[in-house]
């Protein structure tokens, strides 16, 4: 007895056939199969299926495993026998089809942001450990793998949260959890693909001592929006906002004084004018970020995911993703920022633990 998706995907089969295409020129062809969560009713429409020449060799959920079987009794992979070609439905209701030259690099076919409420554009990637991909043999193409795997997982957590939130729309009322680890964007800093690249990760309460909860950490760095410094902030409480504040005073070309003041941990004196123009400044800038957030409830594992997405991305790490010429960071006074890519110091020089993203993927798979 055939299962209750069979019919569905075999009536796709044809723009499936064009997406499979794509996928093994490199290129992508996203298709719109949002109507299969109509046969049923599942907590999550995320699924994958790998198919190799006629053979389905995995799958993850009843309505990929259908469509995998389908793909494979077509054959349409089989002109590629060499590959392993993986098909994933995102939450969304969107089918992308990705494919790894066996012994080489991996291939990837690109998924196109939503038209839904603002977020980051999308990627794709593979929810399997990094030495399960084929051509995963060399440390970069290892690297590379693991990052468009972790981008997948960003990608899934923005389905799942509703997308990014701009930081200064975001209020302490909304639903966030207790405890999580963040991720900004900002407009204009791209991956090679298109789509926004993470600038900062962070994280917070990783000593037993530390009440502070997420939107405790990212009010902090937001800023004000009522008081006597309505619209500003307190950089001496948020080294993010320290940062940013440095490289819009170089790059400004303000006094050297002014500089010198921000950069002391200690209130300003004479320059306390200067440092709130500043302040507002960088509300403005960091504001206009997205940002995603993932609920983490255990010390140890936001820590873990923390320092491993830092040193995955960071290109003194062999990172992937440059950034901009022009990129506000390259103005930091700390000069890992510029040279990293991402408005962070520590973990910038370490070397990931490749079984972080697995994690990663597993803690997204558990956000409602």
């Amino acid at each position: 007895m055939g299962s209750k998706y069979d019919l569905y995907w075999m009536a796709r089969l044809e723009e499936i056939g064009v997406a499979v295409r794509a996928a093994a020129d490199g290129a992508g062809s996203p298709v719109d199969v949002a109507g299969v969560r109509g046969l049923g009713n599942r907590r999550s429409w995320y699924g994958i299926a790998e198919v190799r020449g006629r053979e389905m060799t995995r799958s993850s959920m009843a309505h990929t495993a259908s469509l995998g079987r389908a793909v494979a009794a077509n054959g349409m992979c089989a002109v590629w026998p060499d590959r392993t070609f993986r098909f994933t439905v995102s939450t969304s209701g969107v089918l992308t089809v990705t494919t790894a030259d066996h012994g080489g690099r991996p291939r990837w076919a690109s998924l196109p942001e939503r038209s839904a409420a603002p977020r980051m554009p999308s990627v794709t990637a593979s929810a399997a450990p990094a030495e399960q991909w084929p051509g995963a043999g060399s440390p970069s193409d290892s690297q590379r793998a693991d990052t468009t795997r972790f981008y997948f997982a960003l990608n899934e957590l923005a389905d799942r949260v509703g997308g990014t939130r701009l930081l200064r729309d975001c209020t302490g009322t909304q639903n966030w959890p207790r405890h999580g680890v963040y991720f900004f964007f900002e407009n204009g800093e791209q991956r090679a693909d298109g789509s926004r690249r993470v600038v900062r990760v962070g994280t917070h309460a990783l000593t037993p001592t530390s009440r502070t909860t997420l939107w405790n950490r990212l009010g902090q760095h937001r800023g004000h929006l009522t008081g006597r410094n309505s619209g500003g902030g307190n950089h001496r409480a948020s080294v993010f906002r320290r940062h940013v504040g440095s490289a819009l005073i170089r790059r400004g070309n303000w006094p050297e004084g002014l500089l010198a003041s921000w950069l002391d941990r200690h209130d300003p004196s004479v320059w306390a004018d200067g440092e709130n123009i500043i302040e507002r400044e960088v509300s403005r800038y960091i504001g206009a970020m997205p940002l995603l957030w993932l609920a983490v409830s255990e010390a140890d594992d936001r820590d873990y995911i923390e320092r491993n997405s830092i040193a995955l991305l960071s290109c003194l790490a062999d990172g992937q993703d440059t950034p901009s010429d022009d990129w506000l960071g390259r103005d930091a006074t700390r000069p890992e920022i510029g040279t990293s890519g991402l408005w962070n110091v520590q973990h910038v020089y370490d070397r990931y633990h490749p079984a972080f993203v697995d994690r990663l993927a597993a803690l997204v798979e558990s956000t409602p």
